[in-house]
C-alpha cells in the first residue's frame, strides 16, 4: 500500500497575477516577497497574489498570519478573509 497525495491543476482555472513574487509558507504563516519584476507590485495586486497561493495550495489561507515584503525591504501585515485583502 502506497501513501500518496496527488492533484491535478487545471490551467484554465489558474489565477494570473501581474506581480512577480516568491513566498514561504509554514503551518501558521505566509511570507510573500515582491521581486520587483512584475508589471505591478504585490501591494497593488495583493488579492490576485493571495488567490494564486490559495490555488497552488488548494485551500483557504485566511487563517494564516500573512506578511509581504515590498521592493524596498519593508514588511507589511496583510489581512485576508478569502475575498478581500487589506493592510494593517
Amino acid at each position: 500500500m502506497r501513501n500518496e497525495i496527488s492533484f491535478q491543476l487545471d490551467p484554465d482555472r489558474e489565477v494570473t497575477t501581474e506581480a512577480d513574487f516568491s513566498y514561504k509558507i509554514t503551518p501558521d504563516t505566509i511570507s510573500i516577497t515582491d521581486t520587483g519584476l512584475g508589471k505591478r507590485s504585490v501591494a497593488n495586486d495583493i488579492e490576485a497574489v493571495l488567490r494564486k497561493i490559495e490555488f497552488w495550495h488548494q485551500g483557504s489561507i485566511a487563517s494564516f498570519k500573512i506578511t509581504y515584503q515590498d521592493e524596498h525591504g519593508a514588511w507589511n501585515p496583510v489581512r485576508w478573509d478569502g475575498r478581500r485583502a487589506s493592510f494593517s
